[in-house]
């Protein structure tokens, strides 16, 4: 992908996943629905609802951020999708050879996560798991954001 086409596709599908946490105030649903959308994944709606339970990482739980799952959710659909074309389904080897360029693209997506934000655990990055502040909410949506940019370089290139 030319660099100013995945420049424009990062900056459309920041603002897709920005309108879609203002409307849901969903940390998983809205940065998964708008990675699956400028993929060009097509889902179920039941595919797009197992990202509800994921917010507060895992329904409030503190554990993996929302962002994050939905950034190695798009990642895993994504990459099975390639790997399945390119080897034409068949796969002949070890199930875990046959997908570990998409396992070493989630690794990648994680570091970079953890890199990033110090945490993948939505406790570390919301300790008070307060969804109301302005403040967290400016945090949070910063994550989103950084979520979809890193996974959208990583799949498509790019390496800013």
């Amino acid at each position: 992908m030319r660099e100013a086409d995945l420049e424009k596709l990062i900056k459309q599908t920041k603002e897709r996943a920005t309108q879609l946490l203002i409307e849901t105030e969903n940390c998983a649903y809205s940065p998964f629905v708008a990675l699956l959308e400028a993929l060009n994944i097509k889902a179920s709606p039941e595919l797009i609802a197992s990202s509800i339970g994921f917010a507060g990482g895992l329904s409030g739980s503190g554990h993996l951020c929302g962002a994050l799952w939905a950034s190695i959710a798009a990642t895993s659909i994504y990459m099975k999708k390639r790997i399945d074309e390119e080897k034409g389904g068949k796969q002949s080897e070890p199930f875990i050879a046959y997908h570990i360029e998409l396992h070493n693209k989630v690794t990648d997506i994680y570091r970079q996560f953890v890199n990033m934000f110090g945490s993948p655990n939505c406790r570390d990055l919301n300790p008070r798991f307060d969804l109301v502040s302005p403040e967290q909410r400016r945090k949070c949506t910063v994550i989103v954001r950084k979520s979809v940019e890193m996974t959208l370089r990583s799949l498509l290139g790019g390496s800013k």
